[in-house]
Order: structure tokens, then C-alpha cells, then sequence
């Protein structure tokens, strides 16, 4: 099931209880409103907490203490910040707004919705928006936000940006809304809900960079390892991952390399670059870990192995199958690996079990002599 963005839940425009078009002077009102709170020892509840709305998977620990107010405010007094933030909050600006708000608090939330319906105006489509996002409708949130930075991208920058310290396109706001939206959604659930080809060429990019870059920092995380352990050889081994080097590599890309292949085209020169680097990774990783960690010959052929898969040079290719052969002959000739401890303690209770049963039996035929 999915979660609602942590950028909806904890939102300092959320924790300071306001909207994001709010004067200074609104904000603090509302700060001021919370230190009254705390001189009698209570929490304030803010109207925009929205804990009473059951339809919503709202947090109902959200708190407002002093630091977390400091904190939001600190945020969002940066321009660049606060746009960010800005773009994933409420907007009160009509009195449609009022309307639909004060159905809300209430907790009538699809009220509030129908009025926000009757018109695809500014303040309509944002708030709209943001009920999609917390009810985790990601398609609808799209589709919403669309229309919202076709129609009306300078009217956002004034209504959240007063001082008109910021200057961007449309684009711009695409682009900061959707690096955002990948930061804090699955690619996953974010490639199930793209509801038009226009959504699609602004997502499918960003998540394919976001992958590789995760995988580069993933193959650059193997790399120091390996330099560390052919450096420092064998005493090192305790601050190296149990899984090994290569196998700890694999964990951590296996996401990111699926969604680069689900969106890629299977000759797209970046996923055959990025195949190629993580193949010849683990070829090292195969060799080194064996030869100084002493791992088995099965890690190195299930390392080699993968690197076969995403290898796509026919003579690495080759050389892979070769090594591969080699560490299958090793195999057969060493002595069987130690077994783990629960293997130990399943051999163990067959002993006792079959002891159980034959010394009786040898014990009652002594008796019989």
C-alpha cells in the first residue's frame, strides 16, 4: 500500500499551521498562537493538522513545539526552499476556498472536494492536488498539477512567492515538482500513474538519472571497498559487508537497475554503459574477495554469473565463461563448506533422535543375553 509523501505529512507550512500564500504576519499569528499554548503546557491543534479528516492517513502525533516551529520557519525563509515546500501545500485565496476549507476542518472531505471541482482555477487545482497526494491518487495529483502549471504557473509564483524573488517557466515548475515527486514516491507507483505522454517525458528522465546515480555511487562504494581490502589486504575484512563486497553492491542497485530497465529501450547506450561497469565490478569483486577474503568458489561463480547477465561485450563475455569454469573446478576440489550453525543443530538433533531409538533396542537385547 502506499504512503503519503513525507513532504505532505511533515510540511513546515503544515507544522506552522498555515497555508503557503500566508503573509509574515500570518505565520507569525500563528506561532504566537502555539507559544500560548506551551506556557500552559499543552500542544496547539492547528485547524490545517487536519487530524479529524478520517479519510485522510493523517499523523495524529504531529506536535508544534518550539524547536519544530524554529525549524519550519528557518525553511521556508529560504525563496527556493519555500517554493519547494510551497508546491506540495494548500492555497486559501478565493472564497470557494473558504467554503471547501471549512468543509474540511470539518471532516467532510468529499464535500470539499465537489467545491473545489466547480472550477479549474489557480487555488482549485493546487488544493485539489494535495487531497490526491495525501489519499496517495497519484494519477489524479498529475492530472491536477497538469493543468496547474499549464494554466496558471506565474499566478503560483505570486500567490507563494510575495516578494518576487524568483523567476521560472512552467517548465521549471515541472521539472521541481517532479525531481520532488521521485524523491519522495516509489518510481514504481510513479510510473503506474502516469496519466499522459506529457507527465511521461518529464518522469521517465528524472527517474533514469536518479537511478544512475544511485548506481554510480553503488559502484563507487565497491570500488574504495575493493581498493581498501587489495590495500590493507586481509585484516580488514571485519569492516567489509558480510555479504561481500559485490553481493552488498547488488542489494543496493537491484532496484534502481530494474527501473532502468523497465524505462530504458534495451539497446539505450547509458543502460549498456551502466550494465557493462557493474558486470566488470563484479568480476573483480569475484576475483579479489576470493583470493584475499578467501570466499568461496560459489560466491565467485554467483558473482560472475550475474556479471555474465549484464555483461554486453562478447569477449568480457568469454572471459567471464572462463572464469566461471575455473572457479567451477576449484569447487569440486576442496572439501565440502563448514556447515552454519543451524545446520549443525539440525545434524546434532538427527543424532539424538536416532540414538534415542537405538539404544533402548540395544539395551533390551543385552537384557535378553
Amino acid at each position: 500500500m502506499a504512503s503519503v509523501p513525507e513532504i505532505i505529512q511533515n510540511n513546515p507550512f503544515r507544522v506552522l499551521g498555515v497555508y503557503a500564500n500566508s503573509s509574515y504576519r500570518e505565520i507569525v499569528a500563528s506561532i504566537s498562537k502555539a507559544t500560548k499554548f506551551m506556557e500552559v503546557g499543552r500542544n496547539v491543534d492547528y485547524p490545517l493538522d487536519l487530524t479529524n479528516v478520517n479519510n485522510l492517513n493523517v499523523q495524529s502525533s504531529l506536535t508544534h513545539s518550539l524547536e519544530d516551529l524554529d525549524n519550519a520557519l528557518a525553511v521556508i525563509s529560504n525563496s527556493e526552499e519555500r517554493l519547494k515546500y510551497a508546491q506540495f501545500w494548500f492555497l486559501r485565496m478565493t472564497p470557494l476556498d473558504d467554503e471547501a476549507f471549512d468543509h474540511l476542518f470539518d471532516g467532510k472531505l468529499n464535500y470539499a472536494l465537489s467545491v473545489w471541482c466547480r472550477e479549474n482555477n489557480l487555488s482549485s487545482l493546487q488544493n485539489s492536488m494535495i487531497i490526491n497526494l495525501w489519499k496517495c491518487n497519484f494519477k489524479s495529483a498529475l492530472q491536477d498539477a497538469e493543468k496547474l502549471y499549464t494554466l496558471f504557473p506565474n499566478d503560483f509564483l505570486k500567490a507563494v512567492d510575495s516578494k518576487g524573488t524568483l523567476v521560472k517557466s512552467s517548465d521549471d515548475l515541472i521539472q521541481s515538482y517532479v525531481d520532488t515527486l521521485v524523491a519522495y514516491i516509489s518510481p514504481k507507483e510513479l510510473l503506474e500513474s502516469i496519466p499522459s505522454p506529457f507527465w511521461h517525458d518529464f518522469i521517465v528522465p528524472t527517474i533514469s538519472e536518479n537511478a544512475i546515480n544511485k548506481i554510480n555511487n553503488a559502484l563507487q562504494n565497491a570500488k574504495d571497498q575493493l581498493d581498501l581490502l587489495n590495500n590493507e589486504g586481509y585484516k580488514v575484512r571485519y569492516n567489509l559487508p558480510d555479504n561481500g563486497i559485490g553481493g552488498k553492491m547488488l542489494d543496493d542497485i537491484q532496484d534502481e537497475l530494474d527501473v532502468l530497465k523497465k524505462v530504458s529501450e534495451p539497446d539505450n547506450p547509458r543502460l549498456l554503459l551502466t550494465s557493462d561497469r557493474i558486470a566488470n565490478m563484479l568480476y573483480e569483486c569475484s576475483i579479489d574477495e576470493y583470493n584475499i577474503r578467501k570466499y568461496s568458489p560459489q560466491y565467485s561463480i554467483r558473482m560472475l554469473q550475474e556479471a555474465l547477465a549484464l555483461s554486453n561485450n562478447s569477449m568480457d563475455k568469454e572471459e567471464i565463461n572462463n572464469k566461471i569454469a575455473l572457479f567451477q573446478k576449484k569447487k569440486g576440489k576442496l572439501p565440502p563448506e563448514p556447515l552454519s550453525e543451524e545446520e549443525r543443530q539440525e545434524r546434532n538433533n538427527t543424532i539424538i533422535m536416532i540414538l534415542c531409538v537405538v539404544i533402548p533396542i540395544i539395551l533390551g537385547l543385552l537384557d535378553r543375553c
